[in-house]
């Protein structure tokens, strides 16, 4: 009796600590498709409302173009100089955008998805190419 329940201890310590360690790996891993964490920062500020979903950033309903003029607005009260925009209203709906600041580019991009209903948002941080 005393045996069986040593083991049966022993695999439920087994079973916890092998979630924790699954757990521990997806989040260490989490943002390794990514080159820059917004909700980790402050600059650049992350859009209120929008999640990390695997390797994009996305919110339900159809924000794009909210998303496009917050970050085309705020971000040079940041320092950013904006280099680039486009939107596009037509069909889904969608925007591209380019700043420079301290020998960084950051672009940021995003669109409606009507299929899932989700706005989906990208963020890329890199030095300046010359």
């Amino acid at each position: 009796m005393k045996k069986r329940i040593v083991i049966s201890f022993a695999l439920i310590i087994l079973i916890i600590s092998s979630v924790a360690i699954y757990k521990y790996v997806l989040q260490k891993n989490r943002y390794s498709s990514v080159s820059i964490v917004p909700e980790n920062r402050k600059d650049p500020p992350l859009y209120e409302g929008l999640e990390f979903q695997e390797h994009q950033y996305s919110m339900k309903g159809n924000h794009w173009y909210d998303i496009y003029k917050y970050y085309r607005d705020e971000l040079p009260n940041h320092g950013w100089k904006l280099i680039f925009k486009q939107a596009a209203i037509e069909n889904w709906g969608g925007f591209m955008l380019r700043f420079q600041k301290n020998n960084n580019e950051l672009h940021i991009d995003g669109g409606w998805n009507p299929y899932t209903n989700d706005t989906e948002t990208n963020f890329d941080l890199n030095p300046v190419q010359h």
